[in-house]
Order: structure tokens, then sequence, then C-alpha cells
């Protein structure tokens, strides 16, 4: 327990009382008491009845990396990234619109979701400002990675605290790293150069609030979470690349998954951007895409030669 004369300096500094009138407080609240508690537990009594909470409030921020998928009350603390422009989306009764923010620590990045009326919780925020995020909650994206969601009662706190991400997990968070596929590791966030050599075209449905998938009841679609919705449709492409050292299995969804059927790729070379995830089934390692390039001469030149 704190020392009596750090709790009374404390409260004397936050009142402006002085020190006699503070101790003269504590003895008086001793005698009410019957000297059933200590001087420096009366102090905290009488802090209290001043409006001063004196107790240290413990740190319950979590570091980034210590996040995993279901929890429901999700604190932490990070630097801004990158803030993605306003997305609007078709959904039941109406235009939804979503918000992803890119949020780092010296452990790590993790991208953080707001919806529709909730993104006015970032409205004052840009790049480069550390925040405090409170019960929030987390879950497993469609690509198999974890998410930070705000939900009503989360809370986004600019603060004045100096948050260092390390050069490597602010370049994996923002950009890809070029890779050869026989040397990727689970986790990353990779460039390859590689031909796509098989390919299989799937369609799902799901739900437009969270994106998790929907089940299909008579001719209703139900969200686990919001009940009945007017789901969205969702192409899926997965199969094989090869870059002459390793192939891989990689999936694609939604737009990246029409932009790669638009560019007829069986048998291209072409430059692919993904994360590496572990397959659950079958415990082997696989590129979810995020995006994919044709492949320019000029810049690949520019990059063996830089």
């Amino acid at each position: 327990m704190d020392n009596l004369a750090e709790l009374i300096k404390k409260i004397s500094e936050r009142t402006n009382l002085s020190k006699e009138e503070i101790e003269r407080k504590i003895e008086e609240k001793l005698v009410e008491l019957s000297y059933l508690i200590s001087k420096e537990g009366a102090a905290y009594i009488v802090a209290k009845e001043l409006g001063i909470d004196l107790l240290e409030k413990k740190d319950r921020s979590l570091k980034i990396k210590n996040i995993i998928p279901g929890m429901s009350k999700v604190d932490i603390e990070g630097k801004i990234l990158k803030i993605s422009d306003v997305r609007e989306f078709e959904r039941e009764g109406g235009v939804g619109k979503v918000v992803s923010v890119l949020l780092g620590d010296e452990t790590g990045t993790v991208r953080v979701v707001c919806w529709n009326s909730d993104i006015s919780k970032l409205a004052s925020l840009k790049e480069g400002d550390s925040v405090r995020i409170t019960n929030a909650y987390s879950r497993t994206n469609i690509f198999g990675n974890v998410e930070v969601h705000l939900s009503e009662n989360s809370s986004v706190e600019k603060i004045e605290k100096a948050i260092e991400v390390p050069e490597n997990l602010a370049r994996e968070g923002l950009g890809p790293k070029r890779k050869r596929l026989d040397k990727i590791k689970e986790g990353e966030f990779i460039e390859a150069k590689a031909t796509i050599v098989s390919m299989l075209e799937n369609r799902f449905y799901s739900c437009p609030e969270c994106n998790s998938r929907v089940e299909k009841i008579s001719d209703d679609f139900f969200c686990k979470d919001h009940g009945k919705v007017q789901p969205v449709e969702n192409l899926i492409v997965s199969g094989y690349m090869d870059d002459g050292f390793g192939a891989v299995r990689y999936l694609a969804f939604r737009d990246v998954a029409e932009k790669i059927l638009s560019m007829n790729p069986l048998g291209k070379e072409l430059i692919f951007v993904g994360r590496v995830r572990k397959n659950r089934l079958y415990g082997n390692l696989e590129i979810n895409i995020k995006d994919v390039f044709p492949l320019n001469i000029e810049e690949e030149i520019r990059k063996l030669c830089g």
C-alpha cells in the first residue's frame, strides 16, 4: 500500500486542501469506522469522497501478437499505419459502410474493422496517430486471418504515447516481400512471380454485415449473428501456382477472383500478392491471394539491378 505521506500529497495536489485539513479528514474517517481500517485505507476513502480515484488503473491492453480469434473484450494500443477509404455495400434495408485500419505495435500488425455508424469513432484520427481501443472483439475473416472489430460498446481514443512499430513489421503490414515459393513461411505477406498451372471456380454466399458464410434454409439465407439477410454472392478460384522452385496451392476471393479470371491466367507468368497460411485440413501451406498483376519486365529488371 502507498505511503500515507504520498497519499496525502496526491490528495492535496488534486484538491488544494492543506496537509492539515486532509489529516483531519482522515482522522474523522478513522473515528467514524471505529479504527477498523488503517490510516492509508482511510485516506483512500477520503479521496474517493472528494471525487478522486487514487487506485492505479492497470493497463489491460493486449499486445497485438497475443490477439486470437473469439475474444469478446479486446483492449489494445497501437499506431495507425493505414486507414482505408469508406467502402459501401448493399444490404437488406439499405446501404452499409465499412472502414478498416491497419494498427501496429512492437509485436505485430492487425486489421481493425469498423462498420456503419461506428465509423464516426475514427473521424478525428489520421495515419501516424497512437490510439487506445477498448471493448472490441476479435474474429477470423474469410481469409483465415484474425481481425479486431469495433462494436457499439467499443471506444477509440487518441493517446499521447510514442508507439514504435519495427520497420519489418510495418513493411509486412503495409506491403509484401518478394519470396520464392519454396521459401515461404506461415503468416508471411508475400509477393511471388509464378504461373497458374491449375484453376477451379466455386461460389458461396456471405452475410453483408460481417462477411461470415450464411446458411440457406428453404429460399432464405441466415447468418448466425445477424439472422435473415440478403446475401452477397462470392466467387472463389483455387488451384496451384508454380515458380520453378516450388508449387503451392492458392485461393482468391470475390473481386480478386474475378480479376484473375479476367486475365485468362492459365499458363501465364503473373505477379501475385497474398498471405501464407496453413491449410487446417491437410497441414500444407497455401496462399490467400490479395491482388494480382501482369508481369512488368522493366520493373523486374529494376528489382534485379536494384
